[in-house]
């Protein structure tokens, strides 16, 4: 996965360093991106049960302007299990619209995004506390699907006007409505991304 993911940086560096060799500047509307996922503990079953491995992203500008810009986009985040009772890795499914401002009027630039995210998991838990060998003792699996509102604030600083890192914090309040209700979970972005 890390050879996947450091061959990704490199073509995108390559592609933008080939990019910004032309003089012609064109104006740019969809920007990719890959992004380190950092899954903070926060004792609820999420931020227990998975680690955060890496991200994508896709963004497209729907208005844009010498200061402001408008995006909607997705974002498809990959977590693996950490945890015995957690069977499968997950995909969490981020669609969302970001606002980008120009007020540093330079390279950096701060974003504010919201989105509704989702995913579902198994979960195997046992409903007795007898001995294994007892057949009473069993163990059950249920699907528990998650979802909720993202709150994303972070910082783009724009290497040129094709290449730009990120850095950002994603808030996302899990309802899963079965075995925790809601718990908060936090994630932390570090990320390249492209723009065309």
């Amino acid at each position: 996965m890390k050879k996947i993911v450091f061959g990704l940086l490199v073509l995108l560096s390559n592609l933008s360093l080939a990019q910004e060799n032309t003089d012609v500047k064109k104006e740019t509307k969809f920007q990719i991106g890959i992004h380190y996922v950092g899954n903070l503990r926060n004792e609820n079953i999420i931020s227990d049960g998975f680690n955060g491995v890496v991200g994508i992203s896709g963004n497209y500008a729907v208005y844009q302007d010498e200061m402001i810009s408008v995006l909607g986009g997705l974002n498809i985040d990959y977590l693996q299990s950490r945890d015995f009772f957690l069977q499968n890795d997950i995909l969490i499914w981020n669609p969302n619209v970001s606002i980008e401002v120009d007020v540093f009027k330079g390279k950096l630039k701060p974003f504010f995004g919201l989105g509704y995210a989702f995913f579902s998991s198994n979960f195997k838990y046992e409903n007795a506390s007898f001995d294994p060998s007892d057949p009473a003792f069993m163990t059950v699996e249920t699907k528990l699907s998650f979802n909720g509102l993202t709150i994303n604030p972070g910082l783009k600083y724009h290497i040129s006007d094709l290449l730009f890192v990120e850095g950002s914090y994603k808030y996302f309040p899990v309802n899963s409505g079965d075995i925790e209700g809601t718990a908060n979970t936090h994630f932390i972005y570090l990320g390249l991304g492209f723009k065309f």
